[in-house]
């Protein structure tokens, strides 16, 4: 027997359903909303909390608090992005939310960027000559997306009004505002809750089926990014097809052609996507990106003293090397290992050994990882190497060295500590330094 869309709801909106959420996505250290309860605050209070969650959830009466607001600046040229903060009592009601809208439109999960890099390189290992790339760049993205067109999607399979308006609620809670001030987001989906992304998803699921299945076209998008490969006599009325229909049934704006970030090229030319540089020729690591990662490994080692020297080469070490943390393959070298441009990672690599040599002498820069290294282990020996940590798998006693080493006199009493302790600052501790790698990695996306 098929389930309604409120049967589903009422199952993730069930108290051991949300239990399950505050043990799997509430991590020590997360950000506070605008309510300030933290992580352990909120653990007190754990059972009530989520008994609140069903009851007004179910009620169809759950109201989000404002979110609080966070501003990143990618660049001195580009506006800073504004991220939306959620209470944590929000946070766990948002991811139950994210996990109804994701079971109801299964085929709108979002891809993580690795898989639609691989497609991408796919196509472009098949390209003829009388082809060519088309890049286009939706202007404003989540900003500019319609609520009204948005839920008039998400109707045509959840017809029930809670689950409706909860969604809509979702969208319309404000930024950076207070309750008292009771201002609605009228327009745009808040970036950074769980829910963003399938949303976004969703929005332009009518576009994705129409080009992804068009004959002739290969047709790839991430987000705001759209790149096409399709015959060169086509390919001015592909763009402005896609872009006339984006404009006319989801009222978004792409940025024109010929602008730098939507383009029409020549296989032999290079297009950017995702921060890659492609081309039928080579594929390698577009030069923003590049000098993302070298600025942020030669803050490291110019920062450092002899002193703090240890814990320097360490934290070089980890952004060559990546790592393993929580199930997932974390640092640049696992993003970009589809790149075939190998002498651009021994360049790097010399680069950072003079760097370090020059810093703290020839013995410590002996002591440097190589991306090269790095790059052949990810392809020939992922699953074996230890060349890469896996913190997943640390015992106590090297946790305990580890904190000692990044934080040298700010825990005390370590091996006092009950080994649940010692997990929960090894592992917050861990975070701030994969959340670093993970800006080098993303922020030179588009």
């Amino acid at each position: 027997m098929t389930r309604t869309s409120f049967e589903i709801f009422a199952r993730h909106f069930s108290e051991e359903l949300l239990h399950e959420i505050v043990d799997v996505h509430l991590k020590e250290g997360v950000a506070r909303g605008v309510d300030g309860t933290s992580y352990d605050g909120f653990l007190s209070w754990r059972d009530d909390e989520v008994r609140l969650i069903a009851r007004r959830a179910l009620a169809g009466s759950y109201r989000f608090s404002p979110y609080r607001q966070k501003l990143l600046l990618k660049n001195a040229t580009s506006l800073p992005r504004q991220v939306s903060i959620p209470t944590l009592r929000d946070r766990v009601a948002l991811r139950a939310l994210n996990n109804f809208l994701s079971e109801i439109f299964h085929e709108c999960r979002p891809q993580h960027s690795h898989p639609i890099i691989t497609s991408v390189l796919k196509s472009v290992g098949e390209m003829r000559d009388d082809e060519c790339f088309i890049k286009l760049d939706i202007q404003s993205f989540y900003d500019a997306v319609n609520h009204e067109i948005m839920l008039k999607t998400i109707r045509a399979r959840i017809r029930n009004d809670i689950p409706l308006s909860m969604i809509s609620n979702a969208l319309k809670t404000s930024t950076g505002t207070t309750v008292a001030s009771k201002e609605v987001n009228t327009v745009g989906i808040p970036q950074g809750l769980s829910i963003s992304n399938i949303l976004s998803s969703l929005y332009l699921k009518t576009l994705d089926e129409r080009y992804g299945s068009m004959l002739g076209l290969s047709y790839h998008r991430y987000v705001d990014d759209i790149l096409c490969i399709a015959a060169a006599h086509e390919a001015e009325h592909i763009a402005k097809d896609i872009s006339k229909r984006l404009k006319s049934e989801k009222k978004l704006s792409c940025h024109p052609v010929g602008t730098g970030k939507s383009m029409i090229c020549e296989p032999r030319s290079s297009v950017h996507y995702l921060g890659y540089s492609i081309s039928t020729d080579k594929v390698t690591v577009r030069s923003a990106t590049e000098k993302k990662l070298m600025t942020s490994i030669m803050e490291i080692i110019f920062g450092a003293t002899s002193d703090t020297q240890e814990r320097a080469i360490w934290r070089v070490n980890l952004r060559i090397t990546g790592c393993k943390f929580f199930d997932s393959n974390v640092g640049w070298m696992f993003y970009f290992s589809q790149i075939n441009d190998v002498s651009l990672l021994t360049k790097m690599d010399i680069q950072i050994k003079a760097a370090v040599g020059r810093k703290f002498g020839s013995e410590a820069a002996s002591g440097v990882k190589r991306l090269v290294k790095v790059y052949h282990q990810i392809k020939h020996n992922h699953r074996d190497s230890t060349y890469f940590p896996n913190f997943d798998t640390y015992s106590r006693a090297q946790k305990i060295v580890h904190l000692e080493l990044l934080a040298p006199g700010k825990f005390r009493n370590l091996e006092a500590k009950s080994d649940a302790q010692i997990s929960r600052i090894f592992g917050s501790s861990i975070w701030r330094e994969v959340k670093r790698m993970e800006r080098d990695t993303l922020s030179n996306f588009s």
